[in-house]
């Protein structure tokens, strides 16, 4: 019988779809995308023509000239996969050798491959445009479109055959076939998204080594569960060869080139953390180079259901940036002119110690004394020589400096854990007879020290405040007696700087005395009167020795340096009460009676009667003194002067009796 014979049928059928599922072979192996040059296109154009050919020549054959075959499948399927040109080669191919076989089939035959090869094109075309759809629906649609209008191809052929063919091929072209289309269709498309899959992990390998060995300071390495290499970057690869002498690979263990046994064992343990699934971040000294820090991060490397498989690592040397934290940490820790711990550490380790285990907590707070005056006097300089000097002796008395604070301008605490008061004390004495053995230009050095000891439960300020008031207690008996000292040395060291100034002084004094008498002032005055005559130029202790010294008449700038004592002097005596009363004598001795003078341009009566007696006294004895850019004058030209100017630079009435008591 010429129609198809069932166990025939299927051997032929089992032997086209061998030869069918060949295509998804040659789209592996060809690793066929879109970017596939022309050539290549071309011959696959050539190879898939002549699988088309294989199929045919293996068809379900009815007579001489009119058979069929899976060749509709292949076409339409090539076209939605492989695109035009190696389609249409295809086709071509297909079509020559149907026409070359003949029979009464061929134009149904060749209207098959055209109606086919159109249609796959098509689909590829429109797949876009088409509602959203299972790929099993979808790929069954293009399977039943191209065996619907295949089996329709067959009304090309003669009558009364065609009906008889179109008869008996309606289940395998209708039912069949489209399920072998969409089975190839699902593994062409299944074989192209692995394709892509490994285009795209193939890229991504390749972006991602490049990104990890373009970093030159970072080293990026991988690791499974056993330690072994999973991929490394190039400076991980150079850092093993530099520092280690070893050529690493993948499946290496990483462990093993690790000499340093306590090195070895630290990364183990954070390899071992990662692989439990812990991600560990820390930046720690290396081992093997001392101040080395490395900034380390051990990361699990998971699978797809979630299982650790290894472990990434991230080194980068960081030693500049920890030393530069480091470094920055101190300061903001430290005092930066005694290099001492600063208020912020105060404060921070007053929280510390303040438990049971630090007791008895023994406070010591030691203040300087007279560092203001030292300062007006010398200048900062030398008062920042005084609070290093004391800095100095209390690290050396206290041995373990951390425990050291400066709190204050002149006020530094020292904390003694686990000590007791009898101890402290006698810290605070050996401390305060350390320090007073030293002097500061000539000067001795005081500071007022207080301790209290925490024994219990007592609020930690109750303890400070208890030190402070037993500092405060010393000071009273001890700044006294230590202003007065430094008072006379200053007034020393002036004269010593300025030999002249001592002669001057007593001259002045003198004659203050004389005039302060002639007024009939009270003794007690005339002591105040002397008093401010013997210190009216202690602020010149702050002027350098050029200018004081100098030879030749001074310049503007020089001048203004000049003019400054009597502020100078100010700042130094208002410190001391007990010479509170002729500071604002000396800061006014400079004034003149017709509000011209300096340094707050007073007035008449607004300036003090002891600043206005001293400007006569001062200014007459700097007349009849000899300088060395000019001669002095002789007394009555000096009272002249003085009788010249009153009313101006001096009180009328006071230049009128100091011409009448030296005439």
């Amino acid at each position: 019988m010429w129609f198809f014979n069932g166990a025939q049928t299927f051997t032929d059928l089992a032997q086209n779809a061998i030869l069918l599922f060949a295509l998804v072979f040659v789209y592996a192996t060809t690793n066929f995308n879109a970017k596939t040059n022309i050539y290549r296109k071309i011959l696959l154009g050539m190879l898939i023509g002549g699988f088309t050919v294989l199929i045919m020549l293996n068809p379900w054959k009815i007579e001489e000239g009119l058979f069929f075959d899976t060749r509709s499948v292949l076409l339409s399927v090539s076209g939605v996969f492989y695109g035009g040109i190696p389609t249409l080669i295809a086709g071509v191919i297909a079509a020559i050798y149907r026409i070359w076989v003949g029979g009464s089939g061929v134009y149904a035959g060749v209207l098959t491959i055209v109606v086919t090869v159109t249609l796959g094109l098509t689909w590829k075309y429109i797949r876009g445009y088409l509602p959203r759809m299972s790929k099993y629906l979808e790929f069954y649609l293009l399977g039943l479109g191209a065996h619907i209008l295949t089996w329709l191809c067959f009304f090309a052929i003669p009558w009364p055959r065609a009906f008889e063919v179109l008869q008996k091929t309606a289940v395998p072209y209708l039912l069949v076939f489209p399920f072998i289309t969409m089975i190839l269709a699902l593994a062409l498309d299944n074989q192209k998204s692995r394709l892509e899959t490994e285009l795209s992990l193939q890229k991504q390998r390749i972006l991602l080594q490049a990104s990890i060995d373009s970093n030159t300071t970072m080293e990026i390495f991988a690791v499974d569960k056993e330690y072994r290499y999973l991929t490394f970057n190039s400076f991980h690869q150079q850092n093993m060869k530099l520092f280690y002498k070893a050529d690493i690979h993948e499946g290496q263990n990483y462990l093993d080139y690790i000499e340093n046994y306590k090195m070895r064992d630290r990364i183990k343990t954070l390899l071992d953390q990662a692989l439990s699934g812990k991600t560990v971040k820390r930046t720690l000294e290396i081992e093997v180079v001392k101040e080395k820090y490395l900034d380390e991060s051990y990361t699990p490397i998971k699978n797809s259901d979630d299982e650790i498989t290894g472990v990434t690592i991230f080194s980068q040397d960081v030693t500049e940036r920890t030393k530069h934290e480091q470094s920055i940490m101190y300061l903001s820790y430290r005092d930066p002119l005694t290099n001492l711990h600063n208020r912020r550490y105060y404060s921070e380790e007053l929280d510390r110690l303040d438990t049971i285990k630090y007791m008895p907590l023994s406070i010591i707070i030691a203040d300087i004394n007279g560092l203001k005056i030292t300062n007006d006097a010398f200048g900062h300089e030398i008062g920042d020589q005084l609070l290093i000097t004391v800095a100095t002796n209390l690290v050396e008395v206290f041995t373990k400096e951390n425990r050291i604070a400066r709190i204050g301008g002149d006020e530094f605490t020292i904390f003694l854990p686990n000590t007791s008061k009898e101890r402290a004390l006698q810290y605070m004495e050996t401390a305060k007879k350390r320090i007073e053995n030293n002097t500061i230009r000539g000067m001795g050095i005081s500071v007022s020290f207080g301790v209290a000891t925490k024994l219990s439960t007592e609020p930690i300020q109750e303890v400070i405040k208890m030190a402070e008031d037993d500092m405060y207690t010393h000071k009273l008996f001890e700044i006294a007696s230590h202003r007065n000292e430094t008072i006379k040395t200053i007034v020393s060291t002036l004269h010593e700087k300025n030999p002249r100034e001592e002669a001057h002084s007593k001259r002045v004094s003198e004659i203050c005395i004389s005039i302060g008498t002639k007024l009939g002032m009270k003794s007690d005055e005339i002591a105040l009167l002397k008093a401010i005559s013997n210190l009216h130029d202690i602020g010149k202790i702050a002027i350098d020795d050029s200018i004081l010294n100098k030879k030749g008449p001074l310049d503007e700038k020089e001048w203004e340096q000049i003019k400054k004592h009597p502020e100078i002097g100010y700042r130094i005596l208002s410190s001391s009460p007990e010479y509170a009363d002729i500071a604002q004598d000396i800061l006014s001795h400079h004034e003149r009676y017709d509000g011209k003078g300096y340094p707050r341009g007073l007035s008449g009566g607004d300036i003090p009667i002891r600043a206005r007696i001293i400007t006569i006294a001062d200014s007459y004895d700097a007349m009849i003194s000899e300088r060395p850019y000019r001669r002095p004058l002789t007394h009555q030209e000096a009272l002249e002067e003085i009788r010249k100017n009153a009313g101006t630079q001096f009180d009328p009435a006071l230049a009128e009796l100091f011409i009448k008591l030296y005439t």
